[in-house]
């Protein structure tokens, strides 16, 4: 027992309940009588002193520690994969049997001992009862890191897995096991003999493509157990079959076909490559591979105008000429060469004009007169008086003769035409200074800025990459020349890919085409099989503001001839549509509503692309399961062996329960069994003297 004062305050408070209940039944003043008397009188006595003397002794404010057990029972988490590859070759039913099974035994055989928890690992894991085997997705790793989550600061005492090993999501699962701490027993599920298959393991080719031109395709093939077979790939684009192949297997095949193709249409072209079955293959889904290509009319054309020749002029080309949608033509003003036909350009770049005495004054005004997207590019010889007149989006104060600062890029994380990873931004942040004409800058009505302007070490609002809005044509502004510098110091870090992607970016905001229709629905062209099909809905009226009032409906059909109809939701100011999970193929669709005079149609397509990466491999692997159980200190098992996993798991040393101990500390004036004790004390004298009828 603690105390907040010293225990010899007790000695005194006993004295004085002593000397209280004294003074209180001195002589008997009650008149206790009969044979019982004196047994009474000790009663009233010790009732009386108990209480004083308790009440004496809360008012020293004891306190007593209290020591609680608990008992924490070891986890044991059985979980089974649930994913196709599983029962390739076997009787889903019987082996949903089986572990189903072998979960209830290691129920009741661990009894009340163990807490056992059920899981299933697919694309993610997650508690749950029983599998059905039709998970797409396998990510054993994210299983550990669950785990690992879930029961941190808790008594994992192991984890059994019913598996085959094999995973397509994630990393190897032996790293995040190893931070379990825990045992690990695996059950090997799956087969490990190859049997009978024959796969299209890859598919590669060009995502966009121009029209009337030929795009290669690369075709990975594999088999295995297959000698003496064959087996016919054919190639349909658009539903007509535009190549075929017969190829004789072996036991262990692998191939790879190259061939071209013509892009004879303009959009989305759907191809499928297919590898006819041979007999007793084990999958037949791994025979099939869809993809789609975007096919557009041609490339857009660019034209680069430059006051004199310079080491940009020759590295901005050198970036466009290696996209695949854009040709260049370059001419040298100072020199008298102009574009013949400036309608022709999607875009043109403006290196370093309006000249020192105006060149190219006359070209930039026809240019903005016809709304031809400009890229102006700032240097030494840029007359900024003109540019200024020219063009009223930016204002460069200086001096007549331009001088020149040392800038570097400050990336705008608010910046939303395009986007640059993150580690495309770590690498700006190397790149050399370029030289900005010295003066203020300032920017008049809406715009978008990239970069600002680092001088030294000061960061300044001054614009180095930027972008007019509101205006009837667009147009850029690259505050600055050296982008030569960028491009050459870019090939060490990225294979100028960061400054490609840069360029690339700038040029494909200024060369898109403002979208003037009314009613517009946008979707993603590819989506996979597990994936929520979605769509939004913009309808502007004839002064272009956003209305919502009528409906909006849609009807999709697919390859297969089978139509679904939907209606669009309402936004505050727009519509949206989810519908939901489709099954795979090719899709076509047409969004009508009424608004006006006349009713307005959108149409597109998109397509759902089946998952197959649960067939890419059809031999299970229980190398891997092996390895984790030997790592994590457990033991594998086979179907067959499964009833021995309860017993190791109650012979292992480390997965037994803990016991915690919690000391805590009370006042006495807390516990209640000392109020009901007064209590009681006091109703006993009371009753005695209340019987003897001296109350």
């Amino acid at each position: 027992m603690l105390s907040e004062y010293p225990w010899w305050f007790g000695i005194i408070g006993a004295l004085l309940a002593l000397a209280a209940t004294w003074f209180l039944y001195r002589n008997n003043p009650i008149g206790v009588e009969g044979k019982r008397a004196k047994q009474l009188l000790w009663l009233l006595h010790a009732c009386r002193f108990s209480v004083l003397f308790v009440l004496m002794v809360l008012l020293l404010g004891p306190l007593v520690k209290l020591i609680t057990t608990q008992t924490q029972k070891p986890v044991i988490v059985f979980a089974v994969d649930n994913s196709q590859s599983v029962t390739m070759g076997i009787d889903s039913l019987q082996l949903k049997k089986a572990l189903n099974n072998q979960f209830e035994i290691l129920q009741k055989e661990l009894g009340n001992d163990y807490d056992l928890v059920h899981y299933l690992v697919g694309k993610e894991s997650k508690l749950a009862s029983s599998p059905n085997f039709k998970d797409k997705e396998t990510n054993l790793n994210q299983l550990f890191i669950t785990l690992k989550n879930t029961y941190d600061g808790i008594n994992l005492g192991a984890v059994v897995l019913a598996s085959d090993g094999l995973y397509n999501k994630g990393e190897n699962p032996l790293q995040a096991a190893s931070e379990l701490k825990a045992p690990v027993f695996t059950i090997g599920l799956g087969d490990t003999i190859q049997r009978k298959d024959v796969l299209i393991k890859n598919v590669r080719t060009n995502q966009l493509v121009f029209k009337g031109n030929n795009f290669p395709l690369q075709i990975d093939l594999a088999a295995f157990a297959a000698a003496g077979q064959s087996t016919q790939i054919t190639i349909t684009q658009n539903g007509k079959t535009v190549f075929k192949q017969q190829l004789l297997l072996s036991n262990k095949y692998f191939n790879t076909l190259l061939t071209n193709l013509t892009a004879n249409e303009v959009g989305t072209q759907h191809l499928i490559v297919e590898a006819s079955a041979i007999t007793n293959e084990v999958s037949l889904v791994n025979n099939r591979m869809d993809l789609f290509i975007n096919v557009i009319d041609g490339k857009q054309k660019i034209a680069l105008l430059a006051y004199a020749p310079h080491p940009d002029v020759a590295a901005i080309e050198n970036t466009l000429n290696q996209q695949e949608n854009y040709t260049t033509n370059t001419f040298i003003i100072s020199q008298q060469q102009t574009p013949n036909n400036l309608a022709q350009y999607s875009l043109v770049i403006a290196h370093q004009l309006p000249g020192n005495n105006g060149e190219g004054t006359v070209l930039l005004k026809q240019l903005k007169e016809i709304n031809i997207p400009i890229l102006f590019v700032l240097g030494a010889q840029t007359n900024l008086g003109y540019l200024n007149q020219l063009e009223p989006t930016i204002q460069v104060g200086g001096t007549r003769i331009v001088n020149m600062n040392e800038v570097t890029p400050i990336y705008n994380n608010s910046f939303s035409l395009f986007t640059l990873s993150k580690e495309e931004q770590e690498h700006l942040k190397k790149f050399p200074p370029v030289m900005a004409p010295f003066g203020s800058y300032k920017i008049n009505g809406e715009a978008e800025i990239l970069f600002k302007q680092q001088i030294g070490f000061v960061k300044t609002e001054y614009p180095l990459v930027f972008f007019a809005k509101g205006s009837n044509s667009k147009s850029g502004f690259f505050c600055a020349e050296g982008f030569w510098k960028w491009r050459m110091y870019d090939y060490a870090i990225s294979q100028q890919k960061t400054s490609s992607t840069i360029l690339g970016g700038m040029v494909q905001y200024l060369t898109s085409k403002k979208d003037q229709s009314r009613f517009r629905v946008n979707s993603k062209k590819e989506i996979e099989e597990n994936e929520l099909v979605q769509f939004d809905a913009e309808l502007y009226n004839e002064s272009y503001q956003l209305v919502n009032n009528p409906e909006v409906s849609m009807v999709l059909k697919n390859s297969k001839g089978n139509n679904y109809t939907f209606t669009f939701n309402k936004t505050n100011n727009a519509y949206t549509l989810n519908a939901g999970i489709l099954p795979t193929g090719a899709y076509e669709f047409e969004a009508t509503t009424n608004f006006g005079t006349q009713p307005q149609k959108v149409k597109g397509q998109f397509i759902i692309k089946p998952l197959q990466m649960e067939f890419a491999q059809t031999t299970a692997n229980h190398q891997l399961l092996n390895e984790l159980a030997i790592q994590q200190g457990g033991n594998m098992y086979h179907l067959n062996s499964m009833n021995k996993i309860a017993n190791a798991i109650q012979k292992n040393d480390r997965i037994k329960p803990i016991i915690y101990q919690n000391q805590d500390v009370k006042s006495w004036i807390d516990l209640k069994w000392i109020f009901v004790l007064l209590m009681l004390m006091l109703a006993t004298e009371w009753f005695v003297r209340k019987w003897n009828g001296s109350i």
